[in-house]
C-alpha cells in the first residue's frame, strides 16, 4: 500500500505517536506556519521542536560538475515509512539516490537511510555532506507558561556515545545526531544547507568519501533522537533507536493490524483504498505526550494538539474503525484537562501538549462530550469509564442549565462557528444539547437513578418537539442558524452586514433582508433566525430529531448548487467560498439518518476526489488542497456513513444486542464490511443486491445478539430471521421498496 508523486512542494509525516517529522515531499524543510510562523515543520518532539531539517549535499568527483544539495525527484507514501527519489536532480551522474525515513513505534526518534547506487558502466568518487539545523522552539504560546526558548543552542560532539549533543541553554531540551557508519569530517556553527530557515540555531554536518563501483551500493544510516525533559532520557530513545531491531517490519505488522479492521470490500477500489488511508492518517495524528496524556490531535501541520469538539466527531468514526481504546484515552485527557481548567463541569475547546488551554470551551462541546462518552459506552459496554466519568459529566450537564439563561431552554454561547459576535443561541449548540439530555438519561436509567434519568428524558423530548416548531423556517424549508430576538439580532449588525456583504446568492440575501425588515417591529419576540445557511443547520438531522417531513425537505434543498460544490457541502450558503471535510461529513451522515444514503455516497464522493491534492496518501482539512493537510475528523466523514448507516451496525450495549439494519446505496450492487470491532468480539455484515431482492448476511462473532431490521430502503421478503445468535451466521433477504 503505497502512494507517489512527482514533486512540486506538499508536506508529508513521519510520525509515530512521540514525535513527528514535517517537512516537503522533495526532500527540503521549507518555512512554513501560522500560529507560530513559519516554525511549523521540522522535527517536533511535542511539545518541543528540536530540529528544523536536515539536507544531503551530493558530489561525484568523477563527473567533475556534479556538486548539488540533493533535491527529490519522486516521493513514495507508505503508511509506515517515507521515500524518497533522487536521479535527474543529481545532475550528469550514474548515481541514483534513495531516502528511507521512518519513526519507530515507542521511541522519540527518527531513522533516516540513503542510498546511493552507481548505475553506469565506470567506477564514481563520490562526498556526501548531511547537514542537520538545530533549532529548539516551544509550542505556540507557551509563554502563557513563561516557556521561552534560550538564548542559544549548545553543540558538541559527545565522543563516548560517537554523535553530536545539543541542548537548549535555558531549558532541558536535547538533540542527539548520529550515524551508523560514522564520518570522515565534521563541523559544527551556525551555517546553512540550501535553505536559511528562520529562528536561531546551530548545524552540524558530517562528511563521508566513498567510491562506487559499477552496479555497486553505499548506505548510510543516520539517527535523530532528543528529549523534552532530560539528558538521560534522550540519551535512552538514541540508543533505543540504535538497538539492532526490525523496526520497518514492527511498524509495517502495526499497520497490517490496523487495516485488518473494518475491511470494505466493494467493486469500486478507489474509494476502498482511500477509506484504508484515512485509517491510516488517523493513527499518524495520535501524540501521546507522556505528562499530559495520549489523545488524537486534530490536524497537521497547524494543529497538533487536542480539542474538544474535533475530537467528539473524530472519535465517532474512531470507534467504527476498532480503536476504542484511543477513544477512551481521548475523552479521558479531554475531561481531565476539563476538570483541572474550568472545574465546573464545562469542556475545553482546545489544550495544547504543554498543558496550555487557550479556549475554557463552546458551549455545544459539553454537550457534545456527555453523548460521546455514551456512544463509547454503547460500542464498547465499557461501563467503568462511563462510571468514571459521570461525577463530571453530572456538572457537565448542571453547567449546560445555567448556560439558558432566559429559561426557554436553549442554552447561550459560541457553539462550532466560531464568528467572532456569534454566540446567541445557536442551533448546534442547542440540538446537541437536546441530544445530550437524552443519552444523560440513559446513564442515569442505567446507574439506577430512575427519576432524574426520566426528568431528563422529557425535557429531550420536550426540546425536540420545540426545535422541530421554533427553529424550522417553512417558507426556506430549512432549520434555522440561531434562536434570538430582533434586538439581539441588531446587537450583532456589524455581523450580519459582513455575512451580506459576503453573499453570492441574491436569493438567501433577500431572505436574511426580508426577516429584518418583518420584525423589527416586535424587537424583543425571540425567533428563529436563517442567516447565512452555515452547516450545522444539518445538525437536526444528523442527529435525527428532525420531524421526517422536515427533514426530507431540508435535505433535498441542501442537495442544490447553494449548498454542495466540486468538494462537498459550503461551509455557509451565503459566501458560497470553502468546502472542508467535516461539514460534508455531517451532511452525509444527515442524509443517511433518512435513508438517503445514494446521497450520503455521492457526498463523500466528492470529499474523496480531494485526495492526494495536499499531499499523496491523505484528504486536506479544506478542501480540496490547503488548511490542514491530514485532518483527524475526516475519520467522522469516510467512517460513520459506511458503517453505522451503509451497512447498518449499531451496537447497543445498554439493551445488551447488536443492531443491525443496513441501507445501501445504489452504486454498491455487492459490498462487505469485515471484521468490525463491537462490544466484546467483531460483526461482519455482506450486503449483495440483485434486480428487487436483497440478501444480506451478518456474521456476529460476540455473545450479544445481533437484531436484525431492514433499512430505510428495504421491506422484509416472506419469512426472515430477524436476530442472529452471538457465534453464529444469518442470511436475510428483504426487497427494494
Amino acid at each position: 500500500m503505497k502512494v507517489s508523486t512527482r514533486c512540486a512542494r506538499p508536506q508529508y509525516v513521519c510520525s509515530n505517536e512521540k514525535i513527528k517529522l514535517i517537512g516537503g515531499i522533495d526532500g527540503y524543510f521549507p518555512d512554513f506556519g501560522h500560529h507560530l510562523e513559519n516554525e511549523m515543520g521540522g522535527l517536533w518532539l511535542y511539545p518541543v521542536k528540536i530540529l528544523d531539517g536536515f539536507w544531503m549535499r551530493f558530489i561525484d568527483h568523477t563527473a567533475g560538475t556534479v556538486d548539488c544539495y540533493m533535491k527529490a525527484d519522486e516521493f513514495e507514501n507508505f503508511p509506515h515509512k517515507n521515500v524518497f527519489r533522487y536521479g535527474g536532480g543529481l545532475g550528469h551522474t550514474t548515481v541514483t539516490a534513495k531516502r528511507v525515513q521512518m519513526a519507530p513505534e515507542g521511541i522519540k526518534g527518527i531513522l533516516v537511510r540513503y542510498i546511493f547506487r552507481n548505475h553506469g558502466q565506470k567506477p564514481c568518487d563520490c562526498t556526501t555532506e548531511l547537514l542537520a539545523r538545530v533549532h529548539m522552539a516551544p509550542v505556540w504560546l507557551s509563554e502563557e507558561l513563561g516557556i521561552h526558548r534560550g538564548e542559544k543552542v549548545e553543540l558538541c560532539f559527545w565522543e563516548e556515545e560517537k554523535c553530536f549533543l545539543a541542548k537548549d541553554c535555558d531549558n532541558p531540551w536535547y538533540t542527539l545526531i548520529g550515524c551508523d557508519c560514522g564520518w570522515d569530517e565534521s563541523r559544527t556553527g551556525d551555517f546553512f544547507g540550501p535553505e536559511i530557515t528562520s529562528g536561531s540555531g546551530v548545524s552540524c554536518a558530517v562528511t563521508h568519501h566513498f567510491a562506487l563501483g559499477p552496479g555497486e551500493e553505499k548506505e548510510m544510516t543516520f539517527y535523530f533522537a532528543g528529549s523534552e525533559i532530560s539528558r538521560e532520557d534522550a540519551l535512552k530513545q538514541y540508543r533505543l533507536l540504535r538497538e539492532d531491531r526490525d523496526y520497518e517490519g514492527e511498524k509495517e505488522e502495526k499497520y497490517r493490524d490496523i487495516l485488518a479492521k473494518t475491511v470494505l470490500d466493494i467493486e469500486d477500489g478507489r474509494f476502498r483504498e482511500i477509506f484504508d488511508w484515512v485509517k491510516v492518517n488517523t493513527d499518524w495524528l495520535i501524540l501521546d505526550q507522556e505528562i499530559y496524556g495520549r489523545g488524537i490531535a486534530a490536524g497537521l501541520p497547524e494543529y497538533p494538539w487536542w480539542f474538544g469538539c474535533d475530537s467528539f466527531y473524530t472519535l465517532q468514526g474512531v470507534l467504527g474503525i476498532g480503536n476504542a481504546a484511543l477513544c477512551r484515552d481521548t475523552l479521558r485527557l479531554v475531561r481531565e484537562y476539563s476538570e483541572k481548567v474550568n472545574g465546573n463541569g464545562r469542556i475545553i475547546h482546545e489544550i495544547l501538549p504543554n498543558g496550555y488551554c487557550p479556549n475554557p470551551g463552546n458551549t455545544q462541546e459539553t454537550a457534545h462530550f456527555v453523548t460521546m462518552v455514551w456512544k463509547y459506552f454503547q460500542w464498547t459496554g465499557d461501563r467503568a469509564f462511563l462510571e468514571e466519568c459521570l461525577p463530571y459529566i453530572k456538572k457537565s450537564m448542571a453547567w449546560l442549565l445555567e448556560q439558558d439563561e432566559d429559561g426557554d431552554m436553549y442554552p447561550s454561547g459560541y457553539g462550532i462557528i466560531e464568528i467572532a459576535g456569534l454566540n446567541m443561541e445557536m442551533i448546534d449548540t442547542i440540538v446537541y444539547t437536546c441530544e445530550a439530555y437524552e443519552c444523560y438519561g440513559r446513564m442515569l436509567e442505567l446507574v439506577g437513578e430512575g427519576q432524574e434519568a426520566r426528568s431528563y428524558l422529557e425535557r429531550y423530548r420536550e426540546m425536540k418537539e420545540k426545535i422541530n416548531r421554533e427553529l424550522w423556517d417553512e417558507e426556506a424549508g430549512l432549520f434555522c442558524d440561531a434562536y434570538a430576538s430582533y434586538a439581539t439580532i441588531e446587537e450583532k449588525h456589524d455581523v450580519i452586514e459582513g455575512m451580506l456583504r459576503e453573499s453570492r446568492s441574491q436569493e438567501i440575501k433577500q431572505h436574511i433582508l426580508k426577516l429584518l425588515e418583518e420584525r423589527k417591529d416586535d424587537a424583543d419576540q425571540e425567533k428563529g433566525w436563517l442567516l447565512n445557511r452555515n452547516w450545522v443547520i444539518n445538525t437536526p438531522m444528523e442527529i435525527g430529531i428532525a420531524d421526517g417531513e422536515k427533514a426530507m425537505k431540508a435535505l433535498r434543498k441542501m442537495e442544490g448548487p447553494d449548498y454542495i460544490g466540486e468538494y462537498g457541502m459550503y461551509l455557509n450558503a451565503l459566501a458560497q467560498d470553502a468546502q472542508m471535510t467535516i461539514n460534508t461529513g455531517v451532511m452525509a451522515v444527515a442524509q443517511a439518518m433518512y435513508g438517503k444514503t445514494d446521497e450520503a455516497l455521492r457526498l463523500i464522493e466528492k470529499m474523496f476526489a480531494s485526495f492526494g491534492m495536499a499531499t499523496p496518501g491523505s484528504i486536506s482539512e479544506m478542501s480540496p488542497d490547503y488548511g490542514c493537510f491530514v485532518q483527524a475528523w475526516t475519520a467522522y466523514s469516510a467512517f460513520l456513513p459506511v458503517v453505522r448507516f451503509f451497512f447498518g451496525i449499531e451496537p447497543l450495549a445498554s439493551e445488551g444486542k447488536i443492531r443491525v439494519t443496513p441501507c445501501m446505496p445504489d452504486k454498491w450492487k455487492k459490498a462487505a464490511l469485515k471484521n468490525v470491532l463491537v462490544l466484546d468480539g467483531a460483526v461482519s455484515v455482506s450486503v449483495e443486491t440483485k434486480g428487487q431482492e436483497v440478501e444480506v448476511t451478518v456474521e456476529n462473532n460476540t455473545s450479544y445478539p445481533a437484531e436484525l431490521r431492514p433499512g430505510a430502503k428495504y421491506v422484509c421478503a416472506g419469512e426472515s430471521p430477524d436476530s442472529c445468535a452471538p457465534g453464529g451466521k444469518t442470511t436475510v433477504r428483504y426487497r427494494l421498496s
